[in-house]
């Protein structure tokens, strides 16, 4: 990729988390901020370049001497296929491979101190779900029957938490890792965000879930209907849009959002038991979106 292309792909990737995080509902508005994100100045300059040297390579997944669970999951994303990204690399960097080795290996607790880019995120993630497969594996009966927070991720800023929230998604997110904690535990592994974004504050109601959990319907679920309707330019639109979002890690890791949020107008609630039959969690859904499904099941994760 050339530089040129690299820094168009950076603006388009700022303008779309921009989109993505700050709802704006009305067409002309969109337009008005997306006119403005494209004028220099704004979030953008011309770019200055600075060279620094690769990180060192450590050892590869294999050689680490990993519990097979584990080495399954990252042997699973590791490998592009045709239709399937590649999610980690094999090997990881020299101190995500000690990381990984102290957690996983050794049972260790540890500390990393390394720079900006140099893949720390890994250096806890990649152990998280070594562990929950693990645990997975061992224990599919527990896994699959007793949800329990299994590991809380602390930052101190909500824009670092939605930064860290696509990364869940992709990984967790992947076919890949759902298929093989399904094989296991008969689930997948479960995450969610939990903070003042995370809707919504106070006891679940029908009348809080018709405003409150309204904005759901009129993103998501809107573009994801627009998607799969009659081949047209607003579709074509859609599609892209929803497409270029899960490949972002900003859409949400519920294979079946529709089901999930349930028909426009539909009850939320059923009238002859009181239970609540809308937004709440399906057997194959990743990621918890709601304050309510997390305190119904607690997540695997929670960040």
């Amino acid at each position: 990729m050339t530089i040129g292309k690299t820094v168009e792909q950076l603006h388009g990737a700022l303008s779309a988390y921009i989109d993505a995080t700050y709802h704006i509902s009305h067409p002309n508005l969109v337009t008005q901020r997306r006119e403005l994100l494209q004028q220099p100045g704004v979030i953008y300059q011309r770019p200055y370049l600075e060279s620094t040297p690769r990180y060192r390579v450590g050892e590869s997944f294999e050689k680490i001497g990993l519990p097979q669970a584990a080495l399954e999951v990252f042997s699973a994303v590791s490998s592009p296929t045709h239709d399937k990204p590649l999610l980690i690399h094999d090997p990881p960097y020299h101190h995500q491979a000690m990381a990984i080795r102290k957690a996983l290996v050794e049972e260790r607790s540890f500390v990393v101190m390394t720079g900006t880019g140099s893949g720390k995120t890994e250096c806890f993630l990649l152990p998280i779900l070594g562990k929950l497969a693990i645990e997975a594996q061992k224990n599919g009966d527990g896994f699959g029957t007793k949800p329990a927070i299994r590991a809380l991720v602390l930052y101190p800023m909500n824009a670092l938490v939605n930064d860290q929230l696509g990364r869940l998604r992709l990984l967790f997110g992947d076919q890949r890792i759902i298929d093989k904690f399904k094989t296991w535990a008969g689930r997948p592994a479960r995450f969610a965000r939990y903070t003042s974004r995370t809707l919504y504050p106070g006891v679940r109601n029908e009348k809080k879930d018709q405003t409150r959990l309204k904005a759901i319907g009129d993103y998501y679920v809107r573009y994801l209907v627009q998607s799969s309707g009659p081949r047209s330019e607003e579709q074509k639109a859609a599609e892209k849009l929803v497409q270029e979002f899960k490949s972002r890690g900003k859409w949400p890791a519920k294979p079946d959002l529709l089901a999930w949020y349930g028909k426009k107008n539909s009850r939320w609630r059923d009238s002859k038991t009181g239970e609540f039959k809308r937004c709440v969690t399906l057997p194959d859904d990743p990621e918890l979106l709601t304050r309510h499904e997390v305190h119904e099941a607690p997540p695997d994760i929670l960040i």
